[in-house]
């Protein structure tokens, strides 16, 4: 039955059946990437038949198409034959490009020889042009995993590359894709469960132990390898230096776990998978293993390398952070294993962890670049998300991330009342005010206000100072409370207003014309170094920053920015593209280029949050789109900063 269906009817049905209202031609049209006609064609050459299996698809005047359950048996029947279809042909049949480009990659990971495009093309229902749209993208994709297409006329494509890198992009493609269903993930042939209870048994054994993510991704090496080998695929070629790893406990674990499996399967592993299973279980072990081990010398002085950087580039002192030195020097252990033998993890907290977390990221790409400079090991992009979360613990403890204030109290009575009235507003204000220093009246006049943000007061101040006063009782009442809250508040929104003053209409850009991410980068530096002064170095800087992690967060929208502070100026750059333009995984056409001044910290997350609040208001977007003008991008941010509620105390 379901052998007579196009994979488009069947997501027609599932458009329609989770859309609450009629979809338009249009709608379906440009949801599924077909012409009207087609979709057309469809509908009329599949009505029959899908009105003998209990569905029908109406066509409503003026409204769109709905879908209509004649009968719900038979359409659950109908449903249930297309998943076991589905899961016969090992791949759903894709419909989108991310779908496609997907399909065909694991498509390629999977065959033991050349694979013919006409064949391929057939196969996901496109033409030729189309799959050649798509394999721009696998090449590109391929690419990061080190690997490349080998073309050979006659017969077709072929992936080329190193076998352990083949391996890492299966377990990217065929275990971590959220795409590729669970269904689809299971091998009857080598049970994972199966494979689970030998590794912890020999875990145990060894008494090894693994963090929840490393035990898992172990399972999934152990599960690829066994496919491979049972294929007959090539064995793994491993470097010298990998030969090391016998003087290690991982390799005496490894030797057991490999001898174990090939017990249990029936298959012979040759050697090569000894290496790469005690790179695993040296890259993938818990913290709690180095626990009673002294930190070496080595990660002392990397430490203190990477906290003078920071605070040097952030004016963030972290060097005091005992919770920060451990648990990173924990974490780097392991981290510089995996580095080493070159293993790579998977991060899917990567994305979340850019957008919530700006400042801690851009930390933790700076201690990248040093623990590199040190120890001549490339931190990859993951490898920075994870170390991002230690650096963004670090600095919420510090309280960084809100703004804190530091006030004087002008108290006319004596030490206790005073102390009192300080145990007060610490103890309501303690993740707002970083330094209250007590003084008396008489020495309010000479004393140096500098680095101060307000004066609370218990006696009227007759004098002007150049900081706003607070009159406030002894015993600091819910009235003078809601007073200070309200204080706090206009200044924070005060301080979110001026962000504008970090554009300038000749930092305004519409007409740039490479189509090349790195070029467009250099032709934007070069058009910023025209209009203001920045050093010789900015260019090769935001370019080196480009490279190590990339800056588009979604919603359209890029951040490059140099890797260290330039000049003595905080702006922004901005560039509009006609269309937009690929930026690693995302499509990109609003890029704001950020310069921080050195010792700065208030506008990077408050320049995010802002530019992030407006790309993410369709209607004010679509009238940017319009009227791309360095107006209307002022006028919809001003808006959009002064219409955004206001952060609870």
């Amino acid at each position: 039955m379901t052998s007579h269906f196009h994979y488009r009817i069947v997501n027609y049905l599932r458009l329609l059946r989770e859309a609450d209202v009629p979809l338009t031609s249009a709608e379906i049209c440009v949801k599924m990437q077909i012409k009207p006609r087609t979709l057309r064609n469809d509908l009329s050459r599949y009505k029959a038949i899908l009105r003998e299996n209990g569905v029908l698809i109406h066509s409503r005047p003026g409204r769109g198409y709905q879908i209509h359950i004649l009968d719900e048996k038979k359409y659950q029947n109908l449903i249930s034959s297309i998943a076991q279809a589905e899961h016969r042909q090992h791949c759903i049949a894709p419909v989108y490009p991310s779908q496609r480009v997907n399909y065909i990659i694991r498509h390629l990971l999977s065959a033991r020889d050349y694979i013919k495009l006409d064949e391929l093309a057939d196969e996901i229902y496109v033409s030729r042009a189309t799959l050649n749209n798509c394999m721009t993208e696998v090449r590109r994709i391929l690419t990061n995993f080190k690997l490349g297409l080998h073309s050979r006329s006659g017969y077709g494509l072929k992936i080329t590359g190193n076998e352990l890198n083949i391996r890492q992009a299966m377990a990217q493609y065929f275990f971590y894709d959220n795409s590729y269903s669970d269904s689809q993930k299971a091998n009857q042939q080598y049970p994972r469960n199966k494979i689970a209870d030998i590794l912890t048994e020999a875990l145990q054994e060894g008494q090894l132990k693994l963090t929840d993510t490393g035990f898992r991704n172990l399972i999934v090496h152990l599960e690829i390898a066994l496919r491979r080998v049972n294929n007959c695929h090539d064995a793994p070629e491993f470097p010298e230096h990998y030969a090391e790893l016998k003087e290690r406990e991982e390799y005496r674990l490894s030797e057991l776990l490999i001898s174990r499996i090939e017990r249990e399967f029936a298959v012979s592993f040759p050697e090569a998978e000894c290496y790469f299973v005690a790179i695993h279980l040296a890259g993938k072990r818990s913290l709690l293993q180095h626990q009673a081990h002294a930190v070496s010398p080595d990660i002392v002085h990397l430490f203190d390398k990477i906290n003078l950087r920071i605070f040097d580039d952030f004016a963030i002192d972290l060097s005091g952070d005992f919770e920060l030195f451990h648990l990173l020097s924990l974490h780097l252990i392991p981290m510089m294993d995996r580095l080493h033998w070159d293993l790579k993890v998977n991060n899917p907290l990567l994305e979340d962890i850019k957008q919530e977390n700006l400042k801690a990221f851009e930390v933790a790409v700076l201690a990248g670049k040093i623990i590199q400079q040190e120890t001549g090991l490339e931190v990859n992009e993951d490898e920075i998300g994870y170390l991002a979360i230690h650096f963004g613990l670090a600095i919420e403890r510090q309280g960084n991330y809100a703004r804190r204030y530091n006030l004087l109290l002008v108290c006319a009575s004596g030490m206790g009342s005073s102390q009192l009235l300080l145990y007060r507003i610490r103890q309501r204000f303690a993740h707002a005010i970083r330094e209250l220093k007590v003084i008396q009246l008489y020495e309010l006049s000479n004393f140096d206000l500098a680095g101060y943000d307000m004066i609370l007061s218990t006696v009227k101040v007759s004098f002007q100072t150049s900081l706003p006063v607070l009159r406030v009782n002894y015993f600091f009442d819910s009235q003078d409370l809601n007073r200070m809250e309200h204080w706090m508040i206009n200044d924070k929104l005060q301080r979110r207003r001026t962000v504008y003053q970090y554009f300038q209409p000749n930092l305004f850009f519409t007409d740039l014309h490479s189509t090349d991410r790195f070029q467009l980068l250099s032709e934007l530096c070069q058009r910023v170094a025209l209009n203001v002064p920045v050093t010789q170095s900015f260019e090769s800087w935001v370019i080196e920053r480009e490279k190590l992690s990339g800056t588009a967060f979604g919603y359209g929208i890029a951040f490059p920015h140099p890797l260290h502070p330039c000049g003595n100026r905080t702006f922004v750059a901005v560039a509009i593209l006609k269309k937009p333009m690929r930026w690693d995984n995302h499509e990109v056409r609003y890029i704001f280029m950020i310069n921080i001044r050195k010792g700065e910290q208030e506008p990077l997350q408050w320049l995010y949050e802002s530019l992030i609040s407006l790309m993410d208001k369709r209607q004010k977007l679509a009238a940017l789109d319009t009227h791309p003008t360095f107006n209307t991008l002022m006028s919809l941010l001003i808006d959009s900063v002064t219409t955004e509620e206001s952060p609870v105390l």
